[in-house]
């Protein structure tokens, strides 16, 4: 091997080293910066947060993370709202499309200023205020309008008007899709349980359709092609799955018909802790646990005694994480 053949493999090696040291800093680094912004009051003005944020960090990537990470940990989801929503509308006269636009904005700001007064809001107020403060940092930023799915009941049943916001941010010239609404918490048997979920910062490109819809369809086009009628007939993926290597292999669609032995037969790849899976239909007091079988990296899930005209659950470890309906 000649000499320079050496330096070059070397210089591979160096550049692979220096990626991989630039993966794992920027990893520590949004640990650094979510600690950080752990320590900042609960600002009642959106300007003295986007001052801290402006002070504390330089990196575009760190500024759209301490502004997601503070509205996810400090925003509390209003279900007054979620269960008995008003109807938004405004009506405002305008002689030019530059007025137009500034009265929206004004609308918007007063919005924002509301949710960081009250510390409360729903989809549209996590939004807009995310979209505010990149905004005042300098950040390329929009608020998406879609739908999202949370039960059973609504697969293949599209709706006919968008039930969610949430945001896209430019970085280094790629959009990041992103949900602080989401990554605030969730809800559980009507309760609003307040806990950080990371995987809707910078959900996977590939992974977006499994739980967003956008209305825009350049928005659609920029991640994929698919129908808000194939949206629909999903089952409901939980992000503790989506964020995992587990692959749904069979019966994608989200409504599953029962064999004549009835059985439900579901196939995954890189099934982690299998053994912690069980299933539910609607109305069981307890869970079941299926027969797995494995074989060529696939596992096999046979669900006996399987309920038509129902609601199939599989949870790992006690947590929800795919929803069926059956037929």
């Amino acid at each position: 091997m000649s000499s320079k053949v050496v330096k070059q493999s070397m210089m591979k090696q160096v550049l692979f080293f220096f990626i991989l040291c630039s993966i794992t800093l920027q990893s520590q680094n949004f640990n650094k910066v979510d600690n950080l912004v752990s320590q900042y009051p609960k600002f009642t003005k959106i300007e003295d947060l986007t001052n801290q944020i402006e002070k504390d960090f330089t990196s575009d990537e760190n500024k759209a993370r301490a502004a997601f990470y503070w509205l996810a940990k400090n925003i509390r989801y209003n279900l007054k709202e979620y269960y008995n929503p008003k109807q938004r509308s405004y009506q405002f006269k305008y002689s030019s499309e530059e007025e137009k636009i500034s009265k929206l904005q004004a609308i918007k700001d007063k919005l924002v200023s509301t949710t960081f007064k009250t510390k409360t809001g729903v989809c549209e107020e996590y939004a807009q205020s995310f979209k505010k403060i990149c905004d005042l940092l300098g950040l390329e930023a929009a608020v998406i309008s879609g739908y999202v799915r949370n039960s059973p009941k609504e697969i293949g049943r599209p709706k006919k008007y968008s039930n969610h916001a949430w945001n896209a941010v430019k970085l280094n010239n790629k959009w990041l899709i992103l949900d602080a609404t989401w990554a605030a918490g969730h809800l559980i048997n009507g309760k609003w349980i307040r806990k950080f979920n990371n995987y809707f910062y910078n959900m996977p490109k590939d992974k977006i359709f499994k739980t967003h819809y956008p209305e825009d369809s350049l928005w659609v086009l920029r991640f994929g092609s698919i129908s808000k009628e194939e949206f629909y007939n999903q089952p409901i993926y939980d992000a503790s799955l989506l964020s995992s290597k587990a692959e749904l292999l069979t019966s994608t669609t989200g409504i599953l018909k029962v064999n004549a032995s009835k059985e439900i037969i579901l196939k995954f790849k890189n099934l982690e802790n299998s053994s912690l899976i069980r299933y539910a239909f609607r109305g069981d007091r307890y869970s079941t646990k299926p027969t797995i079988s494995f074989a060529e990296n696939t596992y096999t899930l046979t669900i006996k005694n399987a309920k038509q005209n129902s609601f199939l659950t599989l949870y790992l470890d006690q947590s929800a994480i795919l929803q069926f309906q059956t037929n």
